[in-house]
């Protein structure tokens, strides 16, 4: 796994699973009335989305 895309297409699956998680606390939250959980998960996509273009533009991903 010397190859430098390999290395950031694992960590962009993976920060792509968090947004799912945070994505269906979201839901879970408003449904139940947890708010907090909801907006606090709310931050966690927004950071986990950062990280995914930050590493998009880092692995060569984007021509950019």
């Amino acid at each position: 796994m010397s190859d430098p895309q390999a290395k950031y297409g694992s960590w962009i699956v993976l920060l792509s699973l968090v947004s799912l998680a945070a994505v269906v606390a979201i839901a879970w939250g408003e449904y139940s009335g947890h708010r907090l959980l909801a907006g606090g998960s709310v931050g966690v996509i927004l950071l986990a989305y950062s990280f995914i273009l930050l590493f998009l533009r880092k692995g060569g991903f984007t021509g950019v």
